[in-house]
């Protein structure tokens, strides 16, 4: 009887367990020049400890901004294309990092990722606080040929805390990857907490460990491109990201039109102009953030047919693009 009894009990905890969900804290913010959300499932952390992992959320990211915000004119990003040298310039070793897998993802793409188009992106109007170009502004040939001569990932070196310039006029722009960074680095704080179950977001880069509050993989949904309706949002699929990163990069939101013909912010750095791939969206599923982060970039400017076979040619990382076809509609493809 007794052992009937505590099997009846067993069984009866099982039930219980099954259904139960978990305690969520949620904390958000700004940074970046967007916002960021944090959730964390955790039956045992006290107030005091939630006000720490806050405070320790918004130290990583203030950080991150002193060091890569070219909005911020003395941010170490600032500094260093305000040094226009080909002498050392001594950085911090976060940033140092940074640049470093951003010049790995420039070799590994052929150039289509790339941090040193800043001369095309204010050629194009897409600069920090510059205003859409308009016909009277529209470059020649020959001006975006000038503007090419000092882009290029190879005209930068990283070893150890140092960056050096090849050509002093090379500036770097690090928005493509910084987000995704961003999200790596409070994961890793959070982490560091000991905290199971979390997922971290900041402007639509996604990174998630463990489970949400009811004990499933974290769902995250991608939109599906509006151009003619930019406050409307649609979903066109979903993710059930487990223990993993996304990242996902498009040209719907942030172009100009001139002559009915749209330009892309997303220039290729090997042309210098505006991509027209044809690709609305590019999202790529990684082990970090970071990486995730400049693969949809570099999809963005990479042929379909060229993106797809990068990206399986890479353990570990799959991706989704949404595609016009021309009909006013979009298809997905999908990696294998």
């Amino acid at each position: 009887m007794l052992i009937r009894t505590i099997l009846l009990f067993l069984i009866l905890l099982w039930c219980c367990s099954c259904g139960v969900q978990h305690q969520e804290f949620h904390f958000n913010g700004s940074t970046m020049g967007t916002i960021y959300n944090v959730k964390i499932i955790s039956d045992k952390l006290a107030i005091r400890t939630l006000d720490q992992i806050k405070r320790g959320i918004d130290s990583v990211l203030i950080s991150i901004n002193q060091q890569m915000s070219t909005y911020m004119y003395n941010s170490e990003i600032s500094a260093f294309n305000n040094h226009e040298s080909t002498e050392q310039f001594p950085v911090s070793s976060g940033f140092a990092m940074v640049v470093d897998r951003a010049l790995f993802w420039s070799s590994q793409t052929g150039g289509a990722f790339d941090i040193t188009l800043v001369p095309l992106l204010y050629l194009w109007g897409f600069g920090p606080g510059q205003d859409k170009l308009t016909l009277d502004d529209f470059p020649d040939t020959q001006t975006v040929l000038n503007r090419l001569t000092h882009v290029g990932f190879n005209k930068i070196s990283v070893a150890e805390n140092v960056i050096t310039k090849s050509d002093p006029f090379v500036k770097l722009d690090l928005n493509s990857i910084a987000k995704g960074h961003g999200v790596d680095a409070v994961f890793a704080y959070i982490e560091s907490r000991n905290i199971d179950n979390m997922m971290v977001e900041i402007g639509g880069e996604v990174r998630t460990k463990g489970t949400n509050r009811k004990n499933k993989p974290w769902i995250i949904a991608v939109e599906r491109p509006q151009v003619s309706s930019l406050n409307k949002k649609e979903v066109d699929w979903v993710v059930e990201l487990e223990n993993s990163a996304m990242a996902t990069s498009g040209n719907y939101r942030n172009f100009f039109e001139i002559d009915d013909e749209i330009y892309s912010h997303i220039i290729d750095p090997r042309s210098g102009y505006p991509t027209k791939t044809g690709i609305a969206s590019a999202t790529v599923i990684a082990s970090y953030c970071m990486d995730a982060d400049a693969l949809a970039t570099a999809l963005m400017v990479l042929t379909v047919e060229d993106g797809l076979q990068l990206i399986e040619s890479l353990n570990t990382v799959e991706a989704c693009l949404i595609i016009h076809d021309g009909k006013g509609d979009y298809i997905l493809k999908k990696s294998s």
